[in-house]
């Protein structure tokens, strides 16, 4: 059993539905938090994809899909500003992501990598990480709470972050980014590597952060059937043509 507001049933969020469509059909009225129009991306004469169209709200979680090597984790690393596409546009709160400054836009807007890095040291030392970076304040009980959120024990604060399992660390790395207090998470194939039960518990996760939070979540996976459960739309893309 958790604590202070933990998850009692980690599944809890899942059954319920919370961030499927629910918070994304309220917000379709209101412009879109990230915007990504007519994204082509070329290398050389090979099309990777091509006219690829995703409107992300508050509150709303979109899958992306498609066979491997599609091009779907350089569409996540194109949303932030790390890859700029052949063409199209890409928008954060309205404004083209190239006038953002970059540790700003991507302080907001946060990309969490398929592989969870732990740096060397205790789970508090990878909490704190992001924020010295920012040079953010926190305090010992903002960790504890974050912890909770993602349904783990205060306890964990003192364990070697490298140790604990691929289904703990995909959470800390989660947990890292919320610290951090942004507006989008993007989350590349979050639970490839991860059991069922594990995958459920993350999954669980990212609702449960919608549902008290209202971010938008651009999920890449390779997993339809995760897509169709855990999405509120999913856009396919791959073989140069994209559909929603």
């Amino acid at each position: 059993m958790t604590m202070n507001g933990a998850l009692h049933d980690p599944f809890q969020y899942v059954k319920m539905g919370v961030g499927v469509g629910n918070f994304g059909e309220t917000n379709m009225d209101v412009q879109p938090i990230l915007d990504m129009k007519h994204i082509t991306m070329r290398f050389g004469k090979r099309t990777l994809f091509e006219d690829v169209s995703i409107s992300l709200h508050r509150g709303e979680t979109v899958g992306v899909s498609g066979p491997s090597g599609g091009g779907k984790s350089t569409l996540l690393r194109i949303a932030v500003n790390l890859v700029t596409p052949t063409e199209g546009v890409v928008t954060f709160k309205g404004k083209d992501v190239n006038e953002w400054d970059p540790r700003e836009l991507r302080r907001q807007m946060i990309l969490v990598p398929q592989q969870a890095t732990m740096f060397p040291g205790t789970v508090k030392d990878n909490l704190l990480w992001g924020l010295r970076i920012h040079k953010m304040k926190s305090t010992e009980q903002d960790l504890l709470d974050v912890l909770l959120q993602v349904n783990l024990e205060p306890k964990m604060l003192d364990k070697v972050a490298g140790n604990l399992s691929g289904g703990e660390k995909q959470r800390i790395a989660i947990a890292r980014a919320l610290l951090l207090r942004p507006d989008v998470l993007l989350l590349d194939e979050p639970t490839s590597a991860l059991d069922e039960d594990s995958t459920l518990i993350v999954e669980a996760t990212v609702n449960r952060v919608i549902a008290e939070r209202e971010i938008g979540v651009l999920i890449v996976t390779h997993n339809r059937e995760q897509a169709e459960r855990f999405t509120s739309s999913v856009v396919e893309i791959g073989n140069s043509e994209a559909r929603k």
